[in-house]
Order: C-alpha cells, then structure tokens, then sequence
C-alpha cells in the first residue's frame, strides 16, 4: 500500500531540480569524449516503489521539461524508461508493482514490470526464501534483467537510485568483512553493468553495430569545418606532387618503383595480411547520481511533491540479509563516532582520493611502457615495461620503516599497470586482485623486490589471470656484439602475451550452434537459419554465425590433430597463406588457443548427404513429391523416425572448417554458412596512452557493409610488419 510519510524532517530539504541536474552531470560523464553525440536515446531508471527511486523517477521526469536536450554521458535523452522488478519473495509483490508502475505512468514514464525466475537458482532448495545467499542472487538476476532490456531497447545507460546512506552501509559492511582501501571506498558512482557477461549489447559491446547504422549515436565522422580543413590539406599535397613530378620529368630513364616491383616480385604473389578484426565496446553503463544526497532529502523531496512511495517490510527484518542487520545495528544504537555516518562517508572518500593519486602514477607509468604489438588475430601482444625504481630520500634512507612503506608503494602502483596491461589479453571478466599480482612485481621489476625475495635470473615463463607470459631475450646490436655483459644485460626486456594454454583436466571453451532442420529434405531450397545471437567464446571473441547445414556447429580451440587434414582440404595458396598467418600471428603453441569452427561430424561439401533422420526426421505429405535432389531419411507422414545426432561430441569425428581470425576455410563453406567475429572490448585509453613502435588510429572510420568469406571489414589499427622470430629456450625472441 501506499506510504505517505508524516514525519517531518526539519533539518532536511528538498533536492533541487538545479542541483540534480548538476549531479548527473558530474557523475554521467561521455565515454566517447570525441564522438558528437547528436542522436537522442533514451536513459533506463531501475524503480524499486521505494522512496530513493521514486524521488529519482521524479526529478528525472522535471529535467526534460527544463532542457528538451539534457545530456546523459554521449547523447541528449529522448525520454526515459523505467524498469520495475518484481522479485516474488514475498505476498502481494506483483499488485505492488503494478501499483508503481501506474504511477510512473502518471510521471509520464513508459515503464516494464519483470519478475524474477528463481528455478535455476535454487538448487535444493524449494523456495527463494531458503537461500543462504539470498541477496548475492537477486543482485544477479536482477542485474541480468537490467541488462537484457537495455540491449533489446539499444540503451546505454542505467540511472541508480543508491544514496548517501547505501554507501554508509555498504562501507560498514566491507569494513566488518575486512576489506582495504579499495573495497572501503564504497560503491562507485559510474561503472559497467555487472552481471551481465556474454551478454551482447550489455556487457562492453554493441559499439561496431551501432559505427554501421545510419545515424549511429556516437558519431566519429568529421563536421564540415574538418572537411573544409582537410579538403585545403589535400589540394595543397596534391600541388607539391605536380611541382615534383614536373620537375623529375627528365629523369624517365630510371625504373619506378612500381616497374621495379613488376620486375623483380614473382608473378604469383599470396595475400598475406588478413581481414581486420572489429573491436567491440560500448555496453551499458551503471550511474549512481544519488550518492551525495541522504535518505532524508529523497524524502523531503517526495514530500515537497506528492510523489507516493512503497515502503518493503523485508527491508526491516535484521535476520534475513546483512544490510538489514547493519541498518539495524546503526538505527537502534549509538555507535561510537568513528563508526558513525560522517567518519564512514568520510573515509570512503579518503579512501577513493587515495585509489585515485594511485591509478594516475600508474598511467604516469603506463606512458613510458611500449606496447610493441597488440594483434586481435591471436588475442598476443607484446609489451616492454619501463624501468621503475623507488627513489629514496636522506629521511628515507634513516628509516626502515619508511623504506618498506615507499617500496610498498611503489610495488602497489606496479601491480596496478600489470593488471592494466594483462586485462588486454586475459580472457577472465573479472580483473585479477592486486594482492596476486603483487607476488609477481619482482618479475617486470626487480628493483621492486623485497629484501627476502628471490627474483628468477634468467626470467622464465609463467601464467597468471589466464595469461602466459614469455620473456623476449633482446639480440644484441651487430655494433655491440663485443660490449660486456653488464651493458647488454641493461636492455629493457621484452614480455610476449598470450592466452595460456588450455588445461588438459578441464574441458575447452565451447559454443555450440542449434541444429537447423532443412525443408522438405531438398538442397536447393535449404533456408538459412534465423539470426543468432553473438556468443562469447573464452571471454575473448564475439562471434555470430549463420548457417543452412544439416549439422551441428560448434566452436572450440584450433586442435593439433585436426591440423593436417584442415590443411589437406584447403588449396595451395590458401595452405602457403595459413602457414605464413600462423607463423606471424601465433607461433608455436599459441595458435592452438585460436578459435575454430567445427562440423560435429564429417561432411563433403560438394555432396552434402545427411544421415538418414538427421537432425530430426522430415515428414512429408506426399512421398511420391520427392525429386532426384532429395536426400536420404525422408519417411512418410505419421511413421515414427529416431533421430541419429550424437549426444555427446566425439572430438576424432569432428571436422575443422574454418579459422575465423585468420579468415581461413575450407573451399565452397560460404555457400552454406555465414560468421562474423569480433575481439572482446579492450581499453582505449590503455592503447592511447601506452607508447608503441607502431602507433595507428585505434578508432576506425566509417566502414562499408560489405563482407569477404563472412568478416565484415572494419579497420582498427594499424600494425607493423616484417617481424623475425628465433627460438629460445624460453619461448621466442625477436
């Protein structure tokens, strides 16, 4: 039932629609800073009934009203959407939230009420009530929920109604469970939707689909004062190309270099360089704009206007999650002054202003390290750390102490730009702790290592977070061939990234494709299937497929005995071009982390003869209607067939098709089957930042709809070329 709250609060206020606007602003910042984001979209507002969310769906129902064309991050908001959960955890719930949804109806807001399925949580369990981690799991089906609208509704972002006294509890929570400066720092008030991996369109992707609509919402195309600019540029180049040409007129005698190139490059020359792989982002963007104001300003504010809210009795009862218990614990006692609001919220932000100054010196590190290669075809790059080594002062140098605490800091902001660096390859969605990465420092900066550590000499191989690091041994200059050993031993080292191998007792990244049943059994009127949704293999690639085979796809790692007969079945210069791609992109063992698809069983591509009943039996009207182009395994209408798929895979009768990074297939695949791959989002600022010996544009320009072998083309950097490789006995070496 409604609740009209009759206490007054003297000292509280309202929150002003000025203010509010202010706040959002300061929390919804762009994530495109130099995109022009001129469409308008919508913003989604999760809406509990309570008095937090209902005060937000009230202030941001005022904002259009003041300024049609308000900016939430990228893009003025078109209207806003609220999405009301019901989670079925307690008796009239769902009359409740149709209850609030009524009145955002009345706000003018277009409003979604979902309910919650429990049934793949439960477990043993019979009830949701039962679950000892009851809120963990409403945190993550709702969560999920969020995601799913605003990748169908092609929303970016999610307004939060958390305030000032969530964070109170939040912070008291993580202080009773133990946690550092970084967990005590609180909720963020800007972060990626949580929950949501695999979800595409909500977790960090959606962005190349959006580069390929018409009028896409971040807008990268230069405005006319650009192309004014650059139209100058050209014609000016263009002149001093005539002047050069005029002027080399009576040198014709000399070959050009392209004549030279005719002359000297064989006649049959193999494409070398693969189709460009997109890089995702986007995704949806959690913001929280309420976290500087209290509880006791949403409710005079809901006060101010009339607006009802609902209030939950659970929310109430300390024995059902650790929120309430703490709510209780600070609400019915007078805790000590240090464990009260204001030093809590205080603290939190000492603490955030310490992750801060410690996350800018890492990028102040991240500048000086040089990201020689980062390939998107293998998921491998190439980084060289800079050197890193605590200066002490005359009052450091007296004290131990104050020496362990600078090498401690210093080792803190080298465990932060290892986790920066490691996040491009790593196919884990969830960052490694810095405490496992500090273990590790030694490794990239031995002047960091405490006085009892011992630091492998030479450096060796190793994996962490998902990612196996090889030591690149740096070959000496033919002029200083002679210099000792101390001065070579001064080079900066190199580190080769890759995905770490695949662990034998457990079973591989895996998608599966559905079976699509052909119709009327005949070839030439095979459908191809409806689109599929992009799946998520091993944390790293977005890949999509289509198909109109009458078998199972699946996706999983490019397998070592499957290797020989994928290259029997390819021509020669596709075979001489696979070679070349594997030995430039993935050395030795790294190309067996490369995604491949697979046809669960054998089948010849030039007379392709399902299984009689495979997939499922075909069922015809009249038999008599088949023709010479049908197939096998059609039976009569009302006759039973069982089908004869495997149920469970046999990897030894599985056949390689296709290696979708390296655009490599079999011939004649494309007449049956459709991909399109992607790489996982990876921090553009991390590139941009970051030094290199081949620095490209990591933005790519408007690209065509046009595919070659199913890859759209879309180029996203610009690598360098021409790299030796040699062996070493600890990996491979340039």
């Amino acid at each position: 039932m409604v609740t009209l709250h009759h206490v007054l609060h003297t000292g509280a206020r309202p929150i002003g629609l000025y203010e509010f606007m202010d706040a959002v602003r300061a929390t919804c910042k762009p994530r495109f800073p130099h995109a022009r984001g001129s469409q308008h979209r919508r913003v989604a507002i999760a809406v509990s009934g309570g008095v937090d969310s209902m005060a937000l769906a009230f202030l941001c129902s005022q904002v259009r009203k003041v300024n049609p064309d308000f900016k939430v991050s990228d893009n003025p908001v078109s209207g806003f959407r609220a999405c009301v959960i019901d989670h079925g955890l307690r008796t009239g719930s769902h009359e409740e939230g149709l209850a609030v949804c009524e009145a955002l109806k009345e706000m003018g807001f277009l409003s979604e009420l979902f309910q919650l399925n429990w049934s793949r949580m439960l477990g043993d369990y019979s009830h949701p009530n039962d679950l000892p981690n009851i809120e963990s799991v409403a945190r993550t089906l709702r969560y999920r929920k969020f995601g799913y609208m605003c990748a169908f509704r092609n929303i970016a972002s999610l307004l939060l109604a958390h305030h000032e006294d969530d964070q109170y509890e939040t912070v008291l929570m993580r202080l009773l469970q133990g946690h550092g400066s970084r967990g005590l720092r609180g909720m963020r008030k800007a972060h990626d939707i949580p929950e949501c991996e695999g979800l595409f369109g909500a977790d960090k992707s959606g962005y190349v689909d959006d580069q390929y609509r018409q009028h896409p919402y971040y807008n990268m195309r230069p405005t006319a004062r650009e192309r004014k600019h650059m139209h100058r540029e050209l014609r000016a180049h263009i002149n001093d190309l005539m002047v050069e040409a005029e002027l080399s007129e009576n040198s014709n005698d000399e070959l050009t270099d392209g004549e030279m190139e005719d002359f000297y490059q064989s006649k049959r020359v193999v494409p070398f360089e693969p189709n460009s792989i997109d890089i995702e982002d986007g995704g949806v963007t959690v913001y929280r704009p309420l976290l500087e104001f209290s509880k006791d300003r949403l409710i005079a504010t809901c006060l101010e206007n009339n607006v009802p809210w609902w209030e939950d009795a659970t929310n109430k009862d300390p024995t059902l999650t650790m929120r309430n218990a703490v709510r209780h614990l600070y609400k019915g006692h007078n805790l000590p002054k240090a464990l009260q609001k204001p030093s809590i919220i205080a603290l939190s932000k000492r603490c955030e202003q310490r992750i801060q100054a410690q996350e800018a010196e890492a990028r102040r590190l991240l500048s000086q390290t040089i990201i020689h290669e980062f390939e998107p075809h293998a998921g491998t790059a190439m980084v060289q750390f800079p050197k890193f080594e605590p200066h002490l002062s005359r009052r450091d140098s007296r004290s131990q102490l104050r020496r362990q605490a600078r090498l401690q800091k210093r080792r803190e902001v080298a465990a932060i730009l290892m986790r920066i660096i490691l996040t491009i390859v790593s196919p884990e969605s969830q960052p490694p702790l810095l405490t496992t990465l500090e273990n590790h420092v030694s490794r990239f900066f031995p002047s960091l290592a405490n006085p009892e550590e011992m630091v492998p000499d030479p450096p060796k191989a190793f994996s962490i977070s998902g990612v196996f690091l090889v030591p690149i041994i740096p070959n000496p200059e033919p002029t200083s061939i002679e210099a000792p050993e101390e001065q070579q031993q001064l080079q900066p080292l190199s580190w080769y990234l890759s995905r770490a191998p695949y662990p034998s007792n457990q079973p591989p990244p895996r998608v599966r494709t559905p079976y699509w049943a052909t119709e009327r059994n005949r070839r030439d009127k095979w459908k191809i299937s409806p689109r599929m949704p992009w799946a998520l293999w091993d944390g790293r690639y977005w890949i999509h497929i289509e198909h109109r085979l009458p078998y199972r796809l699946i996706v999983q790692p490019f397998a070592h005995e499957h290797a020989k007969p994928f290259r029997e079945l390819l021509p020669p210069d596709d075979r001489n071009r696979l070679a070349a791609l594997l030995k430039r992109y993935a050395p030795g063992k790294v190309r067996y982390t490369l995604p491949a698809i697979y046809l669960e069983e054998d089948l010849d591509l030039e007379n392709v003869v399902p299984r009689p009943s495979y997939p499922n039996p075909v069922y015809l009207d009249d038999p008599d209607a088949v023709d010479d182009n049908a197939f096998e395994g059609v039976v009569e209408k009302g006759t039973e067939a069982s089908s004869l798929h495997p149920r469970v895979l046999d990897n030894s009768k599985m056949k390689l098709v296709a290696l979708p990074t390296l655009d490599i297939q079999v011939p004649r695949l494309d007449e049956y089957l459709s991909y399109e791959i992607r790489y996982r989002r990876v921090d553009r600022d991390t590139l941009q930042t970051a030094g290199t010996f081949h620095r490209g544009s990591f933005t790519a320009p408007r690209a065509s709809k046009s595919k070659k072998r199913g890859m759209r083309t879309l180029v996203v950097l610009n690598r360098g070329r021409g790299r030796s490789w040699r062996r070493s006995r600890l990996g491979y070496s340039r």
